[in-house]
C-alpha cells in the first residue's frame, strides 16, 4: 500500500508493453483455443463479455454475445421488471448447436445471461426478480468496489442465493481482490478510471493504471481460483491479449461493441455516415436516470448535486456483433500463436512482456499513410463478389 510517505510506484497500461514473439507449433490460428473460464462453474468458448452498461447490454447484444461464445450482462438503468424481461427473453432465444457450435449454454441448453445490481434502493427486490427470470450470473455494480457496503451486499447475496455466481468490483488492488473474496465474490472485475467513457481519474485523480491492476488483483484472485475480469482500458484485440496474459480469465468490452446492431445506443446518421450514441445515462447517473423512468421530476437542484465521472459518446458503427466478434476473436487466436501458444494454459505459461518506450510503442503504429495523399478504393466493393 502506498502512502505520502512511502515510495511512489511506477503503474503500466496496455501502451506500455508488448508481448514478445516466441516459437510457435500452430500452422494456424484456426486450431487455437482460446476459451477460459469466466466464473468457477461457467466456461466459455470467447473470453469477451458486454458491458453491463444502458448503451450497450439488454437482450439483443446478450443474445449475439452468448451465441458466439461469450456472455452480455443486462443493465440495471432501467426499471427491475424491464431488465428481468431482457434476461427472459435471453434465456428464450433459439440457438441451434448447428447454427451456434460454441454457443454458451446452461445445463438446459439455454443461453447463458448475466445481469447487474447495485447495492442500495431496490438492489435485494431486483436480485431477486433477476434470479427468478433465469440470471445465470450477477454483476454487482459500482465504481468503486472497495467499499464496506459492496462487501455487505457480496456476503448478503452470496447467503440468500448460494447457487448463483457472484462478479464484483470494480477494483484497483490485491488488497481489494483479498477483501472481496474473503466477502464471498466468485468472480472480480478489475479496472478503476480506465474505461472509454470514464473521467474518474481526471474527476478524483483516483486509479491505477490498467495492467497493474489486473496483476496485482490475478496475484491475490489466482491461489484461489478465482476469475478475473479486466473491465476497461481495452482498444483493440492487442489489449484483449495482453489483458488475458496478464492473467484475466475474460475482457469485458463497452465501447467496442457500442457501435453493433444489437446495441442499446441509439441509431443516428450524419452526413451519410452511420453512428450509435450513448443514452443519457452518464450526464444523471443511475439514481437520476431510475427516477425519470418512474415518471418523477428531476429537479434543478438534484441535478447540479450530482457530479458525473463519465462523458456521453458517440460511437461509429460497426455491423453485426457476430462480425465484430469474430475480428477480435482472431486477433486474440494470433496473440496466442505469436506466444508460442495453442490453448489458454500455454498462453499464461509463455507469454512474457517487454516494456517498450514512447517511440517503441509509435513505431507500432502503421505509417505509410503519413508520407501521401491517401486515396482508398472501396475494396468491399472491388473485390468482394
Amino acid at each position: 500500500m502506498i502512502t505520502k510517505n512511502s515510495p511512489i510506484t511506477m503503474g503500466l497500461t496496455f501502451d506500455d508493453v508488448l508481448l514478445i514473439p516466441r516459437k510457435t507449433s500452430a500452422t494456424s490460428r484456426g486450431i487455437v483455443d482460446i476459451s477460459n473460464q469466466l466464473s468457477p462453474r461457467i466456461r466459455v468458448h470467447l473470453p469477451i463479455v458486454s458491458a453491463n452498461t444502458p448503451w450497450c447490454t439488454e437482450s439483443a447484444l446478450a443474445i449475439a454475445m452468448a451465441r458466439n461464445g461469450g456472455i452480455g450482462f443486462i443493465h440495471r438503468m432501467c426499471l427491475p421488471e424491464h431488465q428481468a424481461e431482457q434476461v427472459r427473453l435471453t434465456k428464450a432465444a433459439a440457438c441451434s448447436a448447428s447454427e451456434f457450435p460454441l454457443a454458451s449454454k446452461d445445463k438446459d441448453g439455454r443461453l447463458l445471461v448475466g445481469a447487474a445490481i447495485g447495492v442500495r434502493d431496490d438492489y435485494l427486490a431486483r436480485a431477486e426478480l433477476l434470479v427468478r427470470s433465469g440470471a445465470d450470473i450477477l454483476v454487482i455494480d459500482i465504481a468503486h468496489g472497495h467499499a464496506d457496503y459492496a462487501l455487505e451486499t457480496i456476503s448478503l447475496i452470496k447467503s440468500r442465493y448460494p447457487n448463483v455466481e457472484i462478479v464484483a468490483g470494480n477494483i484497483a488492488t490485491g488488497e481489494a481482490a483479498r477483501d472481496l473474496i474473503n466477502a464471498g465474490a466468485d468472480v472480480l472485475k478489475v479496472g478503476v478510471g480506465p474505461g472509454s467513457v470514464c473521467t474518474t481519474r481526471i474527476v478524483t485523480g483516483a486509479g491505477v493504471p490498467q495492467l497493474t491492476a489486473i496483476l496485482d488483483c490475478v496475484d491475490v484472485a489466482r491461489p484461489h481460483r478465482i476469475p478475473v475480469i479486466a473491465d476497461g482500458g481495452i482498444r483493440s484485440s492487442g489489449d484483449m491479449a495482453k489483458a488475458l496474459a496478464a492473467g484475466a480469465s475474460t475482457v469485458m468490452l463497452g465501447s467496442l461493441l457500442a457501435g453493433t446492431d444489437e446495441s442499446v445506443a441509439a441509431l443516428m446518421e450524419v452526413d451519410g455516415v452511420k453512428y450509435k450514441v450513448s443514452t443519457g445515462f452518464v450526464t444523471l447517473g443511475v439514481k437520476l436516470t431510475l427516477k425519470r423512468l418512474e415518471n418523477q421530476k428531476v429537479t434543478k437542484e438534484e441535478f447540479n448535486r450530482y457530479t458525473p465521472e463519465g462523458i456521453e459518446a458517440t460511437f461509429r458503427y460497426s455491423g453485426t456483433a457476430a462480425d465484430t466478434l469474430a475480428q477480435y476473436a482472431g486477433g486474440i487466436r494470433s496473440s496466442y500463436s505469436y506466444s508460442g501458444a495453442t490453448n489458454t494454459a500455454e498462453f499464461l505459461e509463455k507469454a512474457a512482456f517487454m516494456q517498450v518506450s514512447p517511440a517503441g510503442f509509435a513505431e507500432g503504429k502503421p505509417h505509410a499513410q503519413t508520407s501521401s495523399k491517401q486515396v482508398h478504393p472501396d475494396y468491399s466493393k472491388l473485390l468482394v463478389d
